[in-house]
């Protein structure tokens, strides 16, 4: 199975790039019939597929008596075929991809809110699409390759290294959101503003620290065409402070790296539009959820290596009960928002907010760890609890620097190894539990 390596991430861009101008371009205005037929014919296709070639869904569909090749006949008939939950796609992962086909697949990799890892395969077709989507979003920024974007996320530097680095191709300077103190806000602020970028992007909670370090120490950035945020819940007060700081408005990103579906904000600001050539969206009615809200359930149309068919994501969107057609001109249906997704964060004594969705990635890194979770009882120190399969102390020990660097010196982090992990009253394993309370002086607070 490959890594996205950087030769091959930006010859798949590339082609990704192409294929929004020649089809997801014009796409985003068809009808809904057109929509829903492009849809039939791709989940067609993947629903065959995945009879002949993966063994969960063969014995999936013949447990419910559904052949694709004779019974799926409109959309309405993938309700004919059983939710696949996340519990039961970790329990058959070995039986969900098409193994004529990892080798030439990407892995991703997700914990998700339990620290539970899950390896989805994505192929190469499939991540076309996703540049494609990716860069349909951007667009609705009036993105221009080589616009200066600041990207405070998915960058770590090293030991003594520097706070930023710069990707000359792309022109994308990164910044180590691990480091963001309130002290070192102002330094990534300075340099923004000598770099001046077209578009900010980042972690909610990253960018929150960098608003109100713009409010309070009146620094005034470059004009931007706007603000990307992604893999976290968006607070309508967080987005509100970050709009009023950077003086332009976000456009929210949401989706999985399961890769099944996805959404994004366009430049009217009224929901997310669900990119429908993307993945099937089912809004599912569940009794236990209110009014208004309902459950993600996906499918993924491109991913032939391992498509995730009636997926439960977990997610919650909310939905208006007559919604009404977006100004922007789209015809891809929309959603009001998505809740149920409000990550736990770690925090350190210098005002730093750590996201947890930020240490998935290094936590990835250990394929000896087969589950996780961390602790932190005291904004000094975090306990981190891992299910390990052989876990060598020379491997620990460089599991610890790369906790280190992304803590820094002032809190203290613990290994755990084998030692239960703590639970909710409903027995959920959640993988942050922070005991650590929002309000103190030495901690930023949501506006």
């Amino acid at each position: 199975m490959a890594e996205v390596g950087r030769v091959r991430d930006l010859w798949l861009s590339g082609r990704g790039v192409l294929y929004y101008h020649s089809f997801l371009s014009r796409s985003q205005y068809w009808n809904t019939e057109k929509l829903r037929e492009y849809q039939f014919n791709r989940c067609a296709r993947i629903l065959s597929h995945a009879y002949k070639r993966i063994p969960y869904y063969k014995n999936a569909f013949d447990r419910a008596s559904f052949n694709p090749h004779r019974d799926f006949k409109s959309l309405e008939d993938l309700r004919r075929i059983p939710i696949l939950s996340k519990q039961a796609a970790r329990r058959e992962k070995e039986n969900l991809a098409d193994r004529a086909t990892l080798a030439r697949a990407l892995e991703l990799r997700t914990s998700g809110s339990t620290g539970e890892f899950f390896r989805e395969y994505v192929s190469p077709e499939h991540w076309v699409v996703e540049q494609a989507t990716v860069w349909r979003h951007w667009s609705w920024l009036r993105y221009r390759f080589r616009d200066h974007v600041a990207i405070v996320r998915s960058y770590v530097p090293d030991s003594g290294g520097p706070l930023w680095k710069l990707d000359p191709f792309r022109n994308f300077l990164y910044f180590s959101a691990y480091h963001l103190t309130p002290e070192n806000a102002i330094a990534y602020l300075r340099k923004m503003q000598a770099w001046a970028p077209q578009i900010v992007r980042g972690y909610a909670s990253s960018l929150l620290l960098l608003a109100k370090t713009i409010l309070d120490k009146a620094i005034e950035l470059p004009p931007l065409k706007g603000i990307l945020t992604a893999s976290e819940t968006l607070l309508p007060s967080t987005r509100a402070t970050i709009e009023r700081a950077f003086g332009t408005r976000v456009f929210d990103w949401y989706g999985q790296a399961e890769a099944t579906v996805t959404m994004n904000e366009c430049e009217q600001h009224q929901g997310l539009h669900v990119n429908s050539e993307y993945g099937i969206c089912e809004l599912f009615d569940d009794p236990v959820l209110p009014a208004g809200e309902k459950k993600i359930i996906a499918t993924s149309l491109h991913n032939i290596t391992m498509p995730l068919i009636r997926y439960d994501t977990g997610d919650i969107a909310i939905v208006d009960a007559h919604s009404p057609s977006c100004p922007c001109g789209r015809t891809l249906p929309s959603v009001r928002g998505i809740c149920g997704r409000l990550d736990s964060f770690l925090y350190a004594p210098d005002g730093r907010v750590i996201p947890s969705v930020n240490l998935y990635t290094l936590m990835h890194e250990f394929e000896e760890i087969e589950a996780f979770q961390f602790i932190q009882p005291s904004v000094d120190y975090v306990e981190v609890r891992v299910r390990t399969r052989g876990l060598t102390n020379q491997r620990q020990a460089r599991l610890c620097k790369g906790l280190s660097l992304r803590f820094g010196d002032t809190v203290r982090v613990e290994i755990k190894e084998n030692r239960e992990f703590e639970q909710t009253a409903e027995g959920k394993k959640n993988v942050v539990v922070s005991k650590v309370q929002q309000g103190g002086s030495h901690l930023p607070t949501a506006v």
